[in-house]
Formats: C-alpha cells, structure tokens, sequence
C-alpha cells in the first residue's frame, strides 16, 4: 500500500513540474511579434533610403542672361544684360493659365495653360546689342484679367552661322553646353528642322497675375530659370 502512495506522488509530481514548465505555443501572438520586426525594418530601410537620395543642384548655364519684365498696363517692357555673343536673338512666349487656377498651382508650377499667344498679337522676340545689352522691347498684353507665363528662351541651334561660331569658340560644342534644357520635345511628325531630336537651349520665364493682383501691374519681375 504504502509503495502505491510512493508511486502515485511521484507521478503526481511530475504531472506538477511539467505542467509548471511547458511552453505555450500562441500562433497569432508570433505572427504580431514577426509583423512588429517586419515593420521597423522597413521603417530603417525607408529613413536610409531616404538618407542616401541627393538631389543633385542644377548645372549652371554657359551663358549668363539676367532679364527683367516691367509691367505697365497693357505694356510689358523687357529688357537686361547677358554674356551672349552681340546679334543672338532670344524668343518669347507668352502663354495664359486656365482661369480656375490658382495663384499656389501657379507658384509650384502644377497650374494647367492654355494654347501660346500669337506672336502676332504680343510681338516677336528680342535680340542682344553690342556690348551685352537685351535690346529693350514692349509687348502687349492682351487681358489685364488674366494671369500668364512669360517665357524668355536662346535656342543655341537656331542662331546664324556667325553666331553658333562665336558660340562654340566661347563655351564648346553646342549640344554638350553646359545647363542646356529641353525647350520642347522631340516631334518628328511637326518638326522638319530637328527631327527625332529634341529642341535645346536655355528657358526663364515669370509669372504674370491679374492686374489687380499683387504681381500685376506696377512692377518689374526677375526672371527665373
């Protein structure tokens, strides 16, 4: 009798000590424990990510053109100095916003446009004087009411002879000059000039608000690359 107690609390022990020791196996608490691991290494692999992108700074143009935009009215009057070889010709564009865009869309440059003014209606582009001078032009303006994007751009291909020579003696070949910008896309089906080639050169531009706004009327703006 007494070896059956013996027994019984040996196994009654044991019963006790492994129940004390046994792991409890919970699938749903490590798949939360592997998501939680899972995420902060995507979150560390996000931030380094995010460390290792440099935004690489605009190469400086070879040429120096410092314009400006006096408007008065219906006249918008440019003028200013560059380094451009004497006789080169600068091209404008004046170009209208839609009329429910607003002047934030403007400013980040997401605002939607409308087709290009005519030439025939705001005049033809402007050339360079002896000296370095932006020979002064007036345009007109043909809405007060509406706001606009004024484009000043030096398409280094499209000068004369002469002047793609002085060009190249000045700063290289003209396709690798330095800061060039895609002035418009490559259209082989309207261009018999370019071709499959895109159209280069430099482009600033500012923005014209209506003429009761700030930016308006009254003022001379700097133009921008």
């Amino acid at each position: 009798m007494s070896r059956k107690i013996v027994v019984f609390v040996l196994l009654l022990s044991s019963c006790l000590f492994l129940s004390a020791c046994r792991v409890v196996f919970n699938p749903f608490a490590q798949n939360a424990e592997q998501r939680e691991v899972q995420k902060e290494y995507r979150q560390t692999a996000d931030v380094q990510e995010q460390e290792e992108v440099v935004e690489e700074e605009p190469e400086e143009p070879a040429f120096k053109i410092d314009a400006t935009l006096t408007l008065d009215g219906e006249n918008m009057v440019i003028s200013g100095e560059t380094d451009l070889p004497a006789d080169s010709i600068l091209g404008v564009s004046l170009i209208p916003y839609e009329g429910s865009a607003t002047v934030e869309e403007i400013e980040d440059q997401s605002a939607r446009t409308l087709s290009e003014v005519p030439p025939t209606i705001i005049g033809v582009g402007t050339s360079v004087e002896e000296g370095g001078s932006i020979k002064t032009r007036t345009y007109k303006r043909p809405d007060l009411s509406t706001r606009y994007r004024f484009e000043l751009t030096f398409e280094p291909a499209g000068q004369e002879e002469k002047i793609k020579q002085q060009l190249v003696e000045q700063a290289g070949a003209l396709d690798e000059l330095a800061g060039l910008q895609v002035l418009k896309e490559a259209d082989p089906d309207s261009s018999m000039v370019h071709g499959d080639d895109p159209v280069k050169g430099y482009i600033q531009t500012v923005n014209i608000m209506k003429a009761d706004e700030e930016n308006g009327d009254g003022v001379t703006l700097e133009f921008e690359r």
